[in-house]
């Protein structure tokens, strides 16, 4: 069975973005079965302004994005990216975003209009709105638990039963009072032809 991709992305205009996702790239380079994108020296991928076809157009199964978005008028500017810019396809099997705004429906239009149709649907875990910077501390555990987890079945599914795997650790109990429900996986079928 090969190795599953995993691209960790931030973008170059936050530190504190930056920060959150290095803590996850460091967790992940000790799974066995995963290949980090670029490479495990290079993880988590800082991206420059403008540049977000570098985490999204990248040949992952799973991308972890941890950035800043805002609502209306441009929540789909994720990675100081409008991904209206973006050209390169969407492939990319499931997308954890941690931003807020991650699962807007504009956000959502906007992937599915990169991503080709003739794909299976994006699995997508993101709020619809606002979420605190404290909820960072999910995403170590939820990885950790899709990528050990089992590698057959739909991407929703894996991500479901990974996020309520993470939220049921001993690591997450000190943490129960989150609004970890804001956190939803929503599948996003591909437009693009």
């Amino acid at each position: 069975m090969r190795n599953l991709r995993v691209l960790v992305a931030a973008p170059a205009s936050s530190p504190r973005c930056q920060a959150d996702a290095h803590r996850v790239a460091s967790r992940l380079s000790r799974l066995p079965g995963v290949t980090a994108l670029p490479s495990r020296a290079e993880m988590p991928l800082i991206v420059p302004a403008g540049q977000g076809d570098r985490a999204f157009g990248a040949d992952a199964d799973i991308l972890y994005i941890c950035a800043h978005s805002y609502p209306e008028p441009r929540p789909t500017c994720i990675l100081d990216t409008d991904l209206a810019d973006l050209r390169s396809p969407l492939t990319a099997k499931a997308l954890i975003l941690d931003t807020c705004w991650g699962a807007a429906s504009t956000v959502r239009r906007a992937l599915a209009a990169v991503r080709p149709a003739v794909l299976p649907p994006l699995a997508l875990l993101a709020p619809a709105g606002p979420a605190r910077f404290d909820h960072h501390v999910l995403f170590g555990p939820l990885l950790e638990a899709l990528l050990a987890g089992p590698r057959t079945g739909p991407w929703h599914q894996r991500l479901t039963a990974a996020k309520t795997a993470a939220l049921t650790s001993a690591e997450l109990a000190a943490h129960t009072r989150r609004d970890w429900a804001r956190w939803q996986i929503q599948t996003v079928p591909g437009t693009a032809g």
